[in-house]
């Protein structure tokens, strides 16, 4: 960046040269911490690793209901792997629990690749069930209308074991 805004102010203009190696550094930053962002959060199935409670989850509903877990926050440097989501979900299912609590935060990028997410599976007909919605998320979705639009009131649950008895009541057994 330096070498960069040393030709330019040697060449060309010096408030210019500034300016522009305050934008090159700001984007620089904003990838390195994205980056760093994306090592620690994660999206993974329920055949990877379940989270405690899931633990008693009805085994014949498994290929009809598919969870997965986000953890660390929705944001710039981290949406390639949320994306990633639509793809892992198998074509039986037709409920997906999305357990929230904890993604703590999500900016513009990370609202519109959840709502990317979010229009697919319905274009599939998949249910989405958003579990411990936390507060920042929920109104980032409020804004742009994903709630009520495309996750209903009813759709979303305080805690695992209230999305677990509407799931039991739901979904069809055929067994």
């Amino acid at each position: 960046i330096m070498l960069i805004v040393l030709l330019l102010s040697t060449f060309w203009n010096l408030v210019y040269a500034v300016g522009i190696g305050l934008v090159i550094a700001s984007l620089m930053f904003m990838k390195k911490i994205g980056d760093l962002t994306a090592e620690r959060s994660d999206v993974k199935s329920l055949n990877e690793e379940s989270w405690p409670n899931e633990a008693n989850f009805p085994i014949h509903l498994k290929e009809e209901v598919f969870i997965k877990h986000v953890k660390g926050p929705l944001f710039f440097g981290s949406t390639a792997d949320f994306q990633a989501l639509t793809a892992q979900i198998p074509i039986t299912a037709s409920k997906v629990i999305i357990r929230l609590g904890r993604m703590q935060y999500m900016d513009q990028t990370g609202l519109y690749a959840m709502e990317d997410m979010l229009l697919e599976l319905k274009n599939r007909d998949v249910e989405v069930l958003f579990v411990d919605l936390l507060k920042q998320p929920r109104y980032m979705m409020e804004r742009i209308d994903i709630i009520p639009n495309f996750i209903p009131e009813s759709h979303i649950f305080k805690n695992f074991s209230h999305c677990l008895q509407w799931i039991k009541l739901n979904v069809k057994d055929n067994y």
